[in-house]
């Protein structure tokens, strides 16, 4: 939009999710699709090393397989605070929304008179429930590094810096202590 206008937006969208080979019904949902589930995992291999590894510019923090909070940062753009931000602006916002959807999943499931809509009510809900215990799981990791506003050397090299977010380790109340990593593996 900000690069050819409001006009061509649709038919741009159109074009960019034509060459994606992603699910989808809509270019939007085909694009998104694509940003959730395959761009970490092309970018990792356009920045593969052989023999030495990935290198990624972009970096995913992801809370784990149900997919409760993904989001991707640009390591040049990286400061102390982005941790801080990426916590407080979008995965408590993240966390927010998918506690709405439990709570319209919920209501479906109490006032639907269809046995289907309630079996999809059901289903939503259910991996709602799965992927705010994993966001709660990964918030006090998140939060843990965000305090620590962590400064990257580049010299250093992605390899190194990459570790700095991996095993977390964090307590929940009521539980044992466990490792978190806040980046998805590369």
């Amino acid at each position: 939009k900000a690069v050819f206008g409001n006009k061509s937006l649709e038919v741009n969208l159109d074009y960019i999710a034509d060459t994606l080979a992603t699910k989808g019904s809509s270019s939007r949902e085909k694009i998104r699709y694509y940003f959730l589930n395959d761009f970490f995992k092309d970018h990792c291999n356009t920045y593969s090393i052989k023999g030495s590894g990935k290198r990624p510019i972009y970096w995913q923090f992801d809370s784990g397989k149900q997919n409760g909070f993904k989001c991707l940062m640009y390591l040049h753009r990286y400061t102390p605070d982005t941790v801080g931000i990426i916590r407080s602006n979008y995965l408590t916002k993240t966390q927010g929304m998918i506690e709405n959807a439990l709570k319209n999943a919920e209501f479906a499931i109490n006032n639907s008179s269809s046995a289907v809509d309630k079996a999809e009510a059901t289903k939503k809900r259910d991996k709602y429930i799965k992927q705010l215990a994993e966001i709660r799981t990964y918030y006090p990791a998140l939060s843990h590094i965000a305090l620590q506003r962590i400064d990257l050397n580049l010299d250093d090299g992605v390899k190194t810096n990459y570790t700095k977010f991996q095993g977390i380790e964090v307590s929940i109340e009521g539980e044992k202590r466990q490792k978190i990593d806040l980046l998805a593996k590369i």
